[in-house]
């Protein structure tokens, strides 16, 4: 595990078309696109960011999602937006720890813990003077060393749990949702895709391999395994935030409880010789409540990002998971909003 600790004073969505990346080893290249990822996270959340970002980005890059993406849309208000200040004013003392990097082709993943202190207005929710401590996870494009594309997501649940607030009160009282993107396919298509590449038989091609055929269809999957899951080890479930909340509200229920016709949808497959990463999309259609938020029946999309980590090519030991917990549980209360979506993290 990379730990590499950037301090900041003591320290939207991408083009998602699918990508696969043959990476027959680490090269200088993919090195050094590494580095200039390391560089901009160094920065990320403070005032530096900006003058980083303008030496980093290609001149034409693009930002398909953002860090706190469901509190900037929901900011989207005449008095919560006046109020906001800028993050790096919002959130003071914050240090980013690269918990994973991982170069593959011209694409780059990352894992971020994120520690911070709430010191002034974030995106309408007024200062509590308290800290948080939460996983932020990001991809990026690279174009001749620089950065072309960037897709952010941290886990605003665990923020607002930290800081024991809820969503701030918008002046129409319901929630702006956050857009889908619709720019991905099939872990069928990519997993094809996958293998009609070259060279083969490398550790990184075996570990991709697995990632895709984890949530391609039984009948197209490229390689088995005899237990239920691929890998040995459940570091985070998807959803641990939802469920810690739910446990403290005291309300019963399940992830798979909220929806029918699931399929995930792929955007990005990443890895090396013993790490990898997948970025993919959940759509379902939600024919059941999530834990106390009645069904709505909307068509329901949610980011997801899957960590591994590989013992032997193809041999996938530890797996970290987390989607976007707070995007999901307002888009199961609707368009309209319901009460209980609007308030499961927290009174307005």
């Amino acid at each position: 595990m990379l730990k590499v600790i950037i301090g900041a004073g003591a320290l939207v969505g991408l083009c998602l078309g699918f990508s696969v990346s043959v990476n027959a080893e680490t090269t200088a290249e993919e090195a050094a696109n590494e580095a200039v990822v390391a560089r901009l996270l160094e920065v990320k959340g403070t005032p530096l960011y900006r003058e980083v970002a303008a030496e980093v980005f290609t001149d034409d890059h693009v930002r398909t999602r953002r860090e706190f993406e469901n509190l900037v849309y929901h900011s989207d208000d005449p008095i919560l937006g006046e109020a906001a200040d800028p993050d790096y004013i919002a959130i003071t003392e914050r240090v980013n720890t690269i918990e994973r990097l991982v170069g593959d082709g011209d694409m780059v993943a990352a894992q971020i813990r994120v520690q911070g202190k709430h010191t002034g207005n974030l995106y309408g929710i007024p200062a509590t003077g308290k800290t948080f401590d939460v996983m932020s996870n990001a991809v990026f494009r690279m174009e001749d060393g620089k950065i072309a594309e960037s897709w952010w997501m941290l886990q605003e649940s665990g923020v607002l749990m930290d800081l024991g607030v809820g969503l701030p009160k918008r002046v129409d009282g319901k929630t702006n949702l956050a857009p889908a993107y619709d720019d991905v396919r099939t872990f069928d298509e990519g997993l094809a895709e996958h293998l009609a590449t070259t060279p083969r038989n490398t550790d990184e091609w075996h570990n991709k391999t697995l990632l895709l055929s984890y949530k391609a269809l039984p009948e197209n999957r490229a390689v088995s395994w005899s237990e239920r899951r691929p890998y040995s080890n459940l570091e985070r479930g998807g959803i641990n935030d939802i469920i810690a909340r739910a446990d403290i509200l005291g309300v019963e229920g399940s992830h798979g409880a909220s929806m029918s016709n699931r399929r995930d949808m792929i955007a990005h497959a990443i890895t090396n010789d013993t790490e990898g990463m997948i970025l993919f999309r959940l759509t379902a259609d939600n024919s059941g409540p999530l834990f106390g938020i009645p069904a709505s029946g909307v068509k329901l999309h949610d980011w997801e990002i899957g960590w591994a980590r590989f013992d032997g090519p193809g041999n996938w030991t530890d797996a970290w998971w987390t989607a976007d917990e707070l995007g999901f549980t307002l888009l199961v209360g609707g368009k309209e909003s319901s009460p209980e979506s609007l308030n499961f993290w927290g009174e307005q």
